[in-house]
């Protein structure tokens, strides 16, 4: 009888029946280290170990939302964002994927898009001060006062840092560059 797997297959059967199996502790470890380096101030080390454990554990909404927070700190939004959306696809329900995700299109100038991340991440957790804070902000500058000034009563009644707010919002209305 005739062998009826191709030939591409059976390879890849192969390759993944001799793979070196990686724990649950090595994938662990890895992310942690990925972690030091962030707070190191290594984002581009940190996506290497993000990168391995995410080998190891493709299917973890966590993984690519710190992989995705490592490249925004290296200033890539755009491969950011590419791991946000993977993070939401496999955990649409945590909210900060939403709000992170929203900063970085943000800062990539894309409002609108923001915007929804923002009302997505509010829409989770009502009482969030932050998102409400970034939504108001992208209110302002789309020029929708009203919404803008129920998201600033909102931030300060559930406790925004008002210092760091205030300077936000002085961005905002002047028209200066975006916070990183």
């Amino acid at each position: 009888m005739p062998n009826l797997i191709p030939i591409w297959l059976h390879a890849l059967i192969n390759r993944y029946r001799y793979r070196k199996p990686t724990t649950p502790e090595q994938t662990l470890n890895t992310f942690k280290n990925g972690v030091r380096e962030i707070d190191q101030g290594h984002p581009k080390k940190a996506i290497q170990y993000f990168t391995q454990a995410i080998n190891a554990s493709p299917g973890s909404a966590k993984l690519h939302h710190y992989r995705a927070d490592a490249h925004a700190l290296n200033n890539d939004d755009e491969l950011a964002i590419i791991d946000f959306d993977i993070a939401v696809r496999l955990n649409p329900s945590y909210p900060d994927t939403y709000l992170d995700r929203g900063n970085s299109h943000y800062r990539l100038g894309q409002l609108e898009i923001a915007l929804k991340d923002f009302s997505e991440a509010i829409r989770l957790k009502p009482a969030w001060s932050e998102a409400h804070g970034n939504r108001a902000v992208i209110h302002i500058e789309l020029g929708n006062t009203e919404k803008a000034e129920s998201d600033i009563k909102a931030a300060l009644k559930l406790g925004i840092n008002e210092a760091h707010f205030n300077e936000m919002l002085e961005i905002a209305r002047t028209g200066a560059n975006p916070p990183s």
